[in-house]
């Protein structure tokens, strides 16, 4: 990853969230020359540099895995030990057990490595589409089984705008983003940021595609595979009922 792409991603996150360079120096605490450095192009930060900026601009777990790989090539695999690439038989096998849509995705790109029997009945045409973006702005399916389609749609876009650039080949970046320009919302979507940054356990709506019924699902996005790999577990469990979460108390 060059220099420049890091500075193009550090510039965006912190426009995104209204800061200074002043007040990302001070919350991150090094000197506001090392961030105009940082954003000029001409530094790289170390490991600690890095994790300063992380915090300060709100980076979410899930991705500051990816920048670490794309600034320090080999890092990961020299701490945590070889990854596979994709899910073996096994991995899928776990996955085929749970009872609600799941999804091994890799973020923030998007790509479904491996999807569940309940995953493709709820998002009828995924198959065909192995990008969940994709399959979002190009699948008529899609906007009927997501009754909140612009709000998920809108974060994934999001993501993709900010990460794409630091931790995907050029090409792949590209390739993904022309993708969705045929649906009419797409620029809107893709050139502007959430309302509200959406939190990583979100409630959806989701409308079975032959009965109609409208369910509330809680999104979860896991990463606690052993050994690493850099899929993450995309989960819509069914939310219980509050009765049962929260029982009165005697």
């Amino acid at each position: 990853m060059s220099k420049g792409r890091l500075a193009i991603f550090v510039r965006a996150r912190r426009d995104s969230l209204g800061m200074t360079q002043a007040q990302v120096a001070e919350r991150a605490g090094w000197s506001k020359s090392a961030i105009e450095k940082v954003e000029a192009g001409t530094l790289v930060p170390s490991l600690e540099f890095a994790g300063a900026l992380f915090d300060t601009l709100a980076v979410p777990y899930l991705y500051r895995e990816r920048i670490i790989a794309a600034l320090y090539p080999g890092a990961l695999a020299h701490i945590l030990g070889r990854t596979s690439t994709v899910p073996d038989a096994d991995d899928l096998a776990d996955l085929e057990f749970l009872p609600y849509p799941a999804a091994y995705l890799m973020l923030p790109e998007c790509m479904v490595l491996g999807a569940n029997t309940a995953w493709a009945e709820a998002f009828p045409g995924s198959a065909r589409t192995p990008n969940l973006l994709h399959y979002l702005f190009t699948e008529p399916a899609a906007w009927t089984a997501l009754a909140e389609w612009e709000r998920l749609a809108h974060t994934l876009t999001y993501g993709i705008r900010m990460m794409g650039p630091i931790v995907l080949p050029e090409s792949t970046y590209a390739e993904i983003i022309d993708g969705c320009r045929s649906h009419p919302e797409f620029e809107r979507l893709y050139t502007t940021d959430p309302a509200v940054h959406a939190p990583m356990q979100p409630r959806l709506e989701i409308t079975h595609p032959v009965t109609g019924e409208t369910r509330t699902v809680c999104l979860r996005i896991d990463k606690p595979h052993l050994p690493h790999s850099p899929w993450v577990t995309y989960r819509l469990v069914p939310v219980r009922d509050e009765a049962v979460d929260n029982p009165p108390r005697v």
